[in-house]
């Protein structure tokens, strides 16, 4: 089975340039927001993390990424 890591960069690739709030990418990883927090900080170079609007919750959080190629 793929890491919380793996996971999350798959789907953040998969959505390229919308912002998911830790929360809401839980929800869709089946994950702990903890651990998705855990790996959004690991992920690296191709991703952001800001403060700003959530894509699925509309909640202003911080957010996190992937950069357009």
């Amino acid at each position: 089975m793929n890491s919380v890591q793996d996971q999350l960069t798959l789907l953040l690739r998969a959505y390229r340039t919308i912002r998911f709030c830790d929360a809401c990418l839980a929800l869709k990883m089946g994950a702990f927001p903890r651990e998705v927090r855990e790996a959004a900080v690991l992920i690296g170079n191709g991703f952001q993390i800001s403060s700003g609007k959530c894509s699925e919750c509309l909640q202003e959080k911080t957010v996190v990424r992937a950069l357009a190629a």
